[in-house]
């Protein structure tokens, strides 16, 4: 105790500009993101595609640069999971493309204005005649999806198209509780508000204890609308009993099944839908599969859905959310869960993963 404050009194000269440095570091990066979702993206969104996609591959480069914790951190969350598939260069390729692409996705959202047309022209959607046929027969349609490339967007261009959907999910900024209302109220007016503008119903947020989930989405069902479901998103600790173990990315992951029970209980096929960027960039692809078959008990048929996520995710694998996310990871059983630098990194680690869509 006697040494201690002579140490202490001597270190902060030493230390106090890094300090500084470091918060000043926090506050630029906070700002730059809160200014390009509020003004910067929303004007990028009105140039031509060509020009608007290309100037947010330059703001992807630019975040995949200046936040160093945050990349190597993506870099060892793929490497983790996929191993000796990918090399150190590749995965520095790919997480490049991760920064970019999460940054791309932003302009998908504010192309959402209006009718949505001018995201609609740089989108192909293929076997809408599988979701056509599926609302024929009068009981609603689930499609089902995983975190993957612009999936919010590509829901709300099926709604625009003339297709009723609701979708199930929270939303991620709900999730803290000791989240400011200021930084919730942000969120809702850039992120929610796009998207509920294209949405029949108001979002449907399985928090736990709320029964009428089922209802609510069965109400849908029953007014032969579309329902939408994430089924890769890890399930909170309360859920991890109703969790079932699927083959996932070379390893078994906990994953909730509630698109087969719900499926079962209303009667409506599932359908699995992805949407995945061009080279290029600003195209797009979303495709829309035939029913997956329902039988089976719950896991066997949960696992054809898991496996149909797997398959579009190895496909594309800088599309999928989840590499920003290594607490989402361990919680699906696909890295350890141990403490990640990078997350300890403060808010200049948080550059990229603030641009995360819906959760």
């Amino acid at each position: 105790m006697g040494e201690a404050p002579a140490e202490v009194a001597a270190t902060p000269r030493r230390r106090r500009p890094g300090r500084a440095v470091a918060r000043a570091g926090r506050l630029l990066c906070q700002a730059e993101i809160v200014a390009f979702w509020l003004a910067v993206a929303p004007l990028l969104a009105l140039l031509p595609a060509r020009l608007s996609y290309r100037a947010a591959c330059w703001r992807g480069d630019w975040t995949f640069r200046s936040a160093p914790d945050k990349r190597r951190e993506v870099v060892r969350n793929l490497r983790q999971v996929l191993g000796e598939e990918l090399s150190p260069e590749k995965a520095e390729r790919l997480a490049r493309d991760i920064f970019r692409i999460r940054t791309c996705e932003v302009v998908d959202l504010m192309r959402l204005r209006g009718r949505a047309r001018s995201l609609r022209r740089l989108v192909e959607i293929r076997g809408r005649e599988h979701l056509d046929a599926a609302l024929a027969e009068g009981k609603g349609a689930i499609l089902c999806s995983a975190h993957f490339g612009s999936y919010m967007c590509g829901f709300s261009l099926l709604h625009a198209d003339g297709f009723p959907v609701t979708s199930i999910g929270r939303w991620w900024w709900n999730y803290p509780p000791d989240e400011s209302s200021v930084v919730r109220r942000m969120w809702d007016f850039v992120y929610a508000r796009r998207v509920l503008r294209h949405r029949q119903r108001p979002n449907i947020e399985p928090w736990p204890g709320r029964v009428q989930v089922a209802l609510q989405a069965a109400a849908a069902l029953r007014g032969n609308e579309v329902v939408t479901i994430s089924s890769d998103a890890p399930p909170l600790d309360s859920d991890r009993a109703r969790a079932v173990e699927v083959p996932f990315l070379g390893r078994q992951a906990g994953l909730l099944p509630g698109v087969v029970t719900l499926a079962r209980l209303t009667g409506a096929p599932v359908l699995m839908v992805f949407v995945h960027r061009s080279a290029d960039y600003r195209h797009q692809v979303l495709e829309i599969s035939p029913p997956v078959p329902m039988q089976g008990d719950t896991a066997e048929a949960f696992g054809r859905c898991a496996a149909a996520m797997d398959t579009a995710i190895r496909a594309n694998l800088a599309e999928w959310d989840f590499w920003f996310e290594p607490d989402d990871l361990a919680s699906l059983g696909l890295i350890p869960d141990a403490p990640h630098p990078g997350a300890q990194a403060g808010e200049a680690g948080r550059a990229g993963e603030l641009q995360q869509s819906a959760r």
